[in-house]
């Protein structure tokens, strides 16, 4: 199965950097369906229980309740406006089709969507 590259796209945001400081930011899979490289040199990683790992140093899996779980401790739920609430202050909801927003404390949103179907994402701000 190849990994959910926006999903990762989107966790890859959340975990390593905010990118109001790079105004293309992306991931693309690379030959292995199982691994990704986006624009800041991060490796994403997919394990065959589908875990992602992050640059070897964060993973996020899906609990048996489909509950996200990271390693470094940020939580996340639904709030009743259909938003994906982190506990480090960002936000995330499905805007359009493919196209994700993503709100970050302090910042500009960011709006990530596919740039090739399933094989390279890009998320730019504003």
């Amino acid at each position: 199965m190849r990994m959910n590259l926006m999903e990762a796209t989107i966790f890859a945001v959340l975990i390593s950097m905010p990118p109001s400081h790079d105004p293309a930011f992306g991931c693309r899979l690379t030959d292995d369906p199982k691994q990704a490289l986006c624009s800041n040199d991060l490796v994403i990683r997919e394990f065959e229980d589908g875990t992602l790992e992050f640059g070897a140093k964060v993973t996020v899996k899906k609990n048996r309740r489909r509950e996200l779980v990271f390693s470094n401790g940020v939580t996340a739920y639904f709030d009743s406006f259909g938003w994906l609430q982190f506990s480090n202050g960002y936000a995330v909801r499905r805007i359009e089709g493919d196209s994700f927003k993503i709100t970050q404390p302090g910042a500009r949103d960011i709006t990530c969507r596919y740039s090739i179907q399933g094989k390279q994402t890009r998320c730019t701000v504003g």
